[in-house]
């Protein structure tokens, strides 16, 4: 049973060199390369990710990385005002691109990236640095939030300055679209970057300023401990979460269990350096970013909402996460309701995803 594993998950993994076209969605691979020169901390354990560190207590990471990802478009047949825009999609932790975009047919309603391509917008759905077929760093350490989240910057410029593409002429606005640790990803760019920042607007999804639900926290593991077959040779500090019910609802009737297998079948790494970062309201930090901003929450979001009140109050909710973003043109939070932390990946997917595209249009005319 766990060789028939290791097979498939190799083969779904390799599958994804290549994407074929969904419906009205034309989908390329791409690799971009991407140079980092930052700051991290010495100790990887750093629970302020540099911020707050004298420089005596961090090191500097210089490199090159590639940054696979999947880039869609509309297919011609589809009618587009918004060509000159694209969805950078940041996927959470233990996933890759593919949560954007399952590649099972099964599954191909849950398609956040063929959805928005009928609506007219292209996306690149990325593996971040350490993750998938992106660059994956021999030391861990070096994978942290001011090297990921600066590689992600780096691509987003790459988008406004070179052709992905032959055929594909560069964008004028790069929308920011996180889930989960991909959010708070997006989330530390904007506290280093500020109005520098290379995105137009942000939505975070599956992530909010106040603290995550502990009670409720996945275990972490050594990759190489849960699957040696596939990650025996990694860094021990690359780790993964084998238990995946947390990230979805409670109540078991409002997903297909057949996707939670999926998800079994198809997680990935990342370093426990890169899953838990820092938020604005910890580092007490004013974040002078100033495009617009929105957040989405599932109202059964197990990391975030079950258990507590906060989410059942939206106005209490917005104001206090909008105190995080004094700088944003405007600021938005909406709580999808039945959905769980993976809002792409329940029977509540069309829910988020429609929410997803009405913010798209908004940001895109301002």
């Amino acid at each position: 049973m766990h060789l028939l594993f290791y097979v498939f998950s190799l083969l779904f993994h390799l599958s994804r060199t290549y994407v074929a076209a969904q419906g009205a969605c034309a989908c390329s691979s791409v690799t971009i390369p991407v140079h980092v020169n930052v700051l991290v901390p010495k100790d990887p354990t750093d629970e302020f990710a540099g911020l707050k560190s004298n420089a005596s207590e961090l090191r500097r990471v210089d490199a090159t990385y590639d940054i696979y990802g999947i880039f869609c478009q509309p297919d011609t047949t589809v009618s587009s005002q918004n060509k000159d825009v694209v969805q950078l999609l940041v996927h959470g932790f233990s996933y890759t691109g593919e949560y954007w975009s399952p590649s099972v047919e099964e599954f191909r309603n849950y398609s956040y990236a063929a959805f928005s391509c009928g609506h007219g917008f292209s996306s690149l759905a990325v593996d971040v640095l350490g993750v998938g077929l992106s660059s994956r760093p021999v030391n861990a350490s070096d994978v942290q939030y001011p090297t990921s989240s600066a590689a992600l910057s780096q691509v987003a410029r790459h988008l406004k300055t070179t052709s992905l593409l032959p055929g594909v002429p560069a964008f004028n606005k790069v929308i920011g679209i996180g889930h989960s640790a991909g959010s708070g990803l997006l989330d530390f760019g904007t506290i280093v970057e500020g109005p520098q920042s290379p995105f137009d607007g942000l939505i975070l999804t599956a992530s909010l300023g106040t603290n995550i639900n502990t009670t409720t926290l996945p275990a972490f593991m050594s990759a190489r401990d849960v699957d040696p077959l596939r990650w025996g040779s990694l860094d021990p500090a690359y780790v993964t979460v084998s238990n995946r019910s947390i990230f979805y609802p409670t109540d078991i009737t409002t997903y297909s269990l057949r996707m939670v297998l999926l998800d079994e079948f198809t997680m990935d790494v990342a370093t426990f350096m890169g899953a838990c970062h820092p938020s604005p309201e910890q580092l007490v930090v004013i974040v002078q970013y100033t495009g617009p901003v929105a957040k989405v929450v599932g109202s059964e979001d197990q990391l975030f909402c079950t258990g507590t009140d906060r989410c059942g109050d939206v106005v209490a909710l917005t104001a206090a996460e909008r105190t995080l973003w004094p700088a944003a043109r405007s600021f938005d939070l909406v709580v999808e309701e039945g959905s769980g932390h993976d809002m792409n990946l329940d029977f509540f997917a069309e829910g988020p995803f429609n929410t997803f595209v009405r913010f798209l249009e908004q940001f895109s005319v301002l």
